[in-house]
């Protein structure tokens, strides 16, 4: 029997993720920050939500309002990127984006994906349960929260 040691991560966590959530645990409204880091509040509001990417400057921006190593940042933002190429390699045609979930299980357009989850269409959730051999209920609780 052969061992595999490839991790593929079913969502990869983009590094903006962590980063609002160290805001939040230490109460920094995001508006203070952006200034604190020189940054354009829409900007930073775009890379807390996975839609930009840390450089190594915001990086370095960031190590020095938080104390938070560069590096980490950096690692962070890295081994997302490797996490989504991974991510892609699960379903044939799958285009890595923001939002994962609702693109993973055909080619159908992201966004007719994200209708019909939130329309409750069941056989969207029984596509992507069959594609990803994962259950109803766990497709469910990832992308409605329950």
């Amino acid at each position: 029997m052969e061992t595999r040691n490839d991790i593929r991560p079913f969502l990869p966590q983009h590094p903006g993720t962590i980063l609002r959530e160290e805001l939040k645990e230490r109460g920094i409204k995001q508006k203070v920050f952006a200034e604190m880091i020189g940054m354009r509040p829409s900007h930073l509001n775009a890379l807390l939500h996975g839609a930009r990417n840390i450089s190594p400057q915001v990086a370095t921006r960031i190590e020095n309002a938080l104390q938070i190593p560069a590096r980490v940042w950096l690692n962070l933002q890295s081994n997302y990127d490797l996490d989504m190429l991974r991510t892609a390699e699960l379903v044939e045609g799958y285009t890595p984006s923001a939002h994962p979930t609702y693109a993973l299980a055909d080619s159908v357009p992201k966004d007719q994906w994200e209708t019909a989850f939130r329309a409750g269409q069941k056989d969207a959730v029984k596509r992507v349960s069959e594609a990803l051999n994962i259950s109803k209920a766990e497709i469910e609780r990832i992308v409605f929260g329950i």
